[in-house]
């Protein structure tokens, strides 16, 4: 099995475990947190049965059915990656999700959970109902949600129905675009340009792949 995995998932295992494969059974079941970046394919994951946190980092796709059996897991953050829905979470006790810069549109999923005390769900392509109507019922169940303003979710929502799969979102240092996923950069965790609020607004109107201007991948700035 350790010959199937994702160099990403070997390499993030091995950090874990102390040394290169193979692994052996009674190793992966001692991990109990792992960060993964620029993975391709989370398959291999399953025999983790003691992973209480989970990172990560510009990995695509990301399915959460992979996750599925992960039953002890209690944090999840996939960021700047190729998430699209979060429906194999509905059976873990997951306490915090935090999913900044995906491609998540359906969030019915998170409320089978009935201890999710953090969510961050910045920069994702919420549906109108996800976004107006079952975030604010989280937070009235006691989960702390960070989300995008109105502007910020209109921006990404066009950009992304227009399948220009960029998202527009509030940093200290202003506004920012990013790319997630590894269908358009190997990097989506860097390079997140700064813009006026006037540029992300222009967006809205004429062609939205003018987008893509304002990214210079050959300035890559470490984000954090």
């Amino acid at each position: 099995m350790n010959s199937d995995l994702d160099p990403a998932v070997s390499k993030a295992i091995a950090r874990s475990i102390g040394h290169e494969p193979p692994f052996i059974g009674v190793e992966y079941e001692r991990i109990q947190d792992l960060h993964i970046r620029n993975s391709r394919d989370l398959r291999g994951l399953d025999p983790c049965t003691s992973l209480e946190v989970l990172v990560l980092v510009a990995c695509d796709p990301v399915s959460t059915d992979q996750l599925s059996g992960l039953g002890s897991l209690r944090s999840l953050t996939v960021r700047d990656s190729g998430m699209n829905s979060v429906s194999g979470l509905a059976d873990i006790s997951l306490l915090s999700c935090y999913a900044p810069r995906n491609f998540i549109h359906d969030i019915t999923p998170l409320m089978s959970i009935p201890k999710l005390l953090n969510l961050d769900l910045t920069g994702n392509p919420l549906s109108e109902e996800s976004y107006r109507h079952l975030v604010p019922q989280l937070t009235e169940r006691g989960c702390r949600v960070i989300l995008s303003d109105e502007f910020e979710w209109t921006v990404t929502r066009h950009l992304h129905s227009k399948e220009v799969p960029v998202s527009c979102y509030m940093s200290p240092q202003g506004y920012r675009f990013c790319r997630p996923g590894l269908k358009l950069t190997d990097s989506p965790e860097y390079a997140h340009p700064v813009v006026q609020k006037s540029d992300a607004e222009s967006l809205l109107s004429g062609d939205p792949r003018r987008v893509f201007q304002y990214f210079a991948d050959e300035d890559l700035i470490p984000f954090s």
